[in-house]
């Protein structure tokens, strides 16, 4: 449980996908959705930047992503969402419920 301190992998990516297939960084935007952390260190640290509140679950954990993507691809319907570090618990159904709705996938478990 990264919190919001998990952004780096989503930057990371984008430099991976930047030189390994050229894709342009300025079409890329990371995104931390910031629910809530269930780490102790952060729920007790006052630097921590992220909401210092226990992570949403269940449906009121749906029902959050769903308006996040919803907005998305209102935005932009041609998208591509990567699911980034969801957790098993959360990822597949995510990834179900939403790969035949707007362009997603998530390499966790696809590759």
């Amino acid at each position: 449980d990264l919190g919001r301190n998990g952004m780096g992998i989503s930057e990371g990516k984008i430099t991976l996908y930047t030189a390994a297939a050229g894709v342009n960084p300025m079409q890329c935007l990371p995104i931390c959705v910031d629910i809530g952390t269930n780490n102790p260190t952060y729920l007790e640290d006052p630097d921590y930047k992220g909401i210092k509140a226990p992570r949403i679950t269940g449906a009121e954990f749906d029902e959050f992503l769903g308006e996040v993507m919803e907005s998305l691809q209102a935005w932009q319907p041609h998208m591509l969402v990567q699911f980034e570090d969801f957790g098993n618990h959360n990822a597949f159904r995510l990834l179900e419920s939403w790969r035949h709705k707007m362009c997603a996938f998530n390499d966790d478990i696809q590759g």
